[in-house]
């Protein structure tokens, strides 16, 4: 078969030293003067850079300073104007005072004790919100040292991968915070500032996890917002008495927080244990939208809980496989889900994934409509790796002009930037035989199938887009043909081993062949800058493949409707208008329990 493995390098990247274009004085033409392996060495070896070390970090863009700034796990926070040079800065916890000032600087063990937001909205009714002390809840429990003593639990330490928005409803830039404790017992939390280097005030709990007991006091759910949602009770409800908590329900941390096409406010949040989740949020206090309801199906799904009354709608993960720090970003016509996987030591196999969706709250799935939520465990990282999931970036060595190997790259957020470009932010570790870790920023494009495509060295200033490479096209054929480096990023990776990928050397000859250390053809479009990419193999031939995917249409009975809806969904149109297809298929399926749910799709293919 000549099975398509890349378009615009959907897990492969390529050394494009063709050319750059410099404006021509007194012409509208542009001047494009050759790029050598040697100039493009030369280049690259000359820059220098202010690194900045922090983990998990979530990007934000200020626009009043025109700065991008990076929030982190434990305080660390950096900022930048060119994503490419960084400087450090600390942002303060602060207090409200009895006259109302705001006092800074203030302890983290003293900055959660008594939150703001005093009144809330459920079904209308304006109630007391009380007072939730989440440094509280979140040393409830003791730790244990390395020789499995235990020891006092503080929130020094455990403050982990905050998510930074402005809320234009609050007029206040928003910080969800995770407050990691050592049993589940965590929270996350919102505090609200006026500049977005603070200070930053405890507005309220957003969602708590680890009340799975009615006889340790410690982690009483009366302590939590449990009953707020699901209305008093005189005991824990069953279905959350689980002392293998991981198994069941999610874990308080790692929160995203976006605004939908739509302007509802959404966060996702959760890692490892039961799965990742999502909420809606009120944006007029920030916290958790109490008028918002969700159904449990804990009672006849047991471990495979899809949605619950408290934690909201399950999206991805479970039974404890691993996936940690979602991060939802609009880009183009869908939702992306990126997730990491692994450990996040430099042998620990961390990778990043990603999954997508046409609405917020999904389904998410991956490039084969596989969906990113687990219903038993398997081992997703490692040589036996389970594939799902487009694999964004993995351990690689040699890889053009770098200096160290990068491992363990993950935990990363996603900015889709009002210049039009799109940019990954994460943290990486490096073969060099340190833990140290450092923030990277590559840009993202979409290939022709609308997946995301890191691209292969870091930002340098570059100004190509999604936009130029969909509706241009920058080179012709014989321009493009020419000797590439290619660099896989596979599936199954040994990282216990140190396991890395390389770069391997290919041919495009203008003939649209491909040779070297891959064979097959190439073919690049006319009227934009898309390049595919067939890799041959021994199955039967195939030369064009393409999927359209419709979730929730329940209003369309007929495949007329559906088809009809596809034609008006330019990615959707552009796949049933593809001069390289021949064949088609259509289905639909509906959701067999209680037909809440219509699916429609389309296949398409071409033989060679």
């Amino acid at each position: 078969m000549k099975k398509v493995f890349y378009s615009l390098l959907k897990s492969l990247v390529l050394t494009v030293t063709l050319s750059h274009s410099l404006p021509s004085h007194g012409q509208e033409e542009t001047l494009r003067i050759p790029m050598t392996t040697e100039d493009a060495k030369s280049k690259y070896s000359t820059i220098s850079m202010q690194r900045t070390s922090v983990h998990d970090p979530s990007i934000v863009y200020d626009e009043g300073s025109r700065l991008y700034y990076v929030f982190g796990s434990h305080m660390a926070t950096a900022k930048t104007r060119d994503l490419q040079n960084w400087t450090g800065v600390s942002f303060p916890w602060g207090t409200v005072d009895t006259d109302g000032t705001i006092t800074s600087n203030v302890a983290p063990a003293d900055a959660f004790h008594t939150h703001q937001t005093r009144k809330i909205t459920i079904h209308g009714e304006t109630v007391d919100f009380g007072n939730f002390d989440a440094a509280a809840w979140n040393c409830a429990l003791p730790g244990t040292d390395a020789n499995g003593k235990e020891i006092p639990w503080t929130v020094d330490g455990n403050m982990w991968a905050p998510d930074i928005i402005y809320n234009p409803t609050l007029g206040k830039w928003c910080q969800y915070l995770s407050l990691n404790g050592p049993q589940w017992n965590s929270a996350i939390v919102l505090l609200t500032a006026d500049r977005i280097e603070g200070p930053y005030v405890y507005q309220g709990p957003v969602i708590f996890s680890g009340f799975r007991s009615d006889t340790d006091e410690r982690i009483s759910f009366h302590k939590t917002d449990l009953e707020l949602v699901v209305g008093k009770q005189s005991s824990l409800p069953a279905r959350y008495k689980q002392e293998k908590w991981g198994d069941y329900w999610p874990h308080a941390i790692d929160p995203c927080v976006f605004y939908d096409e739509d302007g509802t406010l959404w966060m996702s949040y959760g890692s490892w244990s039961g799965g990742i989740y999502i909420l809606q949020l009120d944006p007029n206090t920030g916290l958790r939208d109490y008028n918002v309801t969700y159904t449990g199906d804990f009672d006849t799904k047991g471990a495979n809980v899809t949605s619950d009354p408290y934690f909201g709608k399950k999206i991805a993960g479970g039974r404890y496989v691993s996936g940690e720090g979602s991060y939802i970003e609009h880009i183009g016509d869908y939702y992306y889900l990126f997730m990491s996987y692994g450990g996040l030591e430099p042998n620990g196999g961390y990778e990043m994934r990603v999954f997508r969706s046409s609405r917020p709250d999904g389904p998410y799935k991956d490039m084969n409509g596989t969906d990113a939520i687990f219903t038993s465990w398997k081992l997703n990282y490692g040589p036996n790796a389970d594939t799902r999931g487009e694999k964004l970036l993995g351990a690689y060595n040699h890889w053009g002009f770098m200096n160290v190997g990068e491992r363990a790259q993950g935990h990363n957020s996603v900015l889709a930037a009002e210049d039009g470009r799109t940019y990954l932010v994460y943290h990486t570790k490096f073969n060099d035989g340190t833990v140290g870790h450092q923030v990277r920023v590559h840009q993202l494009f979409l290939n022709r199938s609308g997946w995301p495509v890191a691209a292969p060295f870091e930002f340098h200033g570059e100004t190509t887009g999604d936009r130029q490479i969909a509706s241009s096209q920058l080179f012709d054929s014989k321009e493009v043909a020419g000797r590439y480096h290619v660099l896989v990023h596979p599936y199954g990776q040994d990282h216990a081993a140190y396991e890395e990928a390389a770069p391997a050397e290919i041919l495009l000859r203008e003939d649209g062949k491909v040779e070297g250390a891959y064979s097959g053809t190439w073919k690049i479009y006319d009227g934009n800058s898309y390049i595919t990419a067939i890799e041959e193999t021994d199955l039967p031939e195939w030369r064009a493949a393409a999927e359209n995917i419709a979730y929730g249409m329940n209003s369309m009975t007929t495949v007329k409707e559906a088809f009809d809806a596809w034609m008006n969904s330019p990615p959707h149109r552009e796949n049933i208008l593809n001069p390289d297809v021949r064949y088609m298929a259509c289905a639909k399926a509906t959701k067999s329990d209680n037909g809440e749910y219509t699916y429609w799709e389309q296949l398409f293919y071409s033989d060679i």
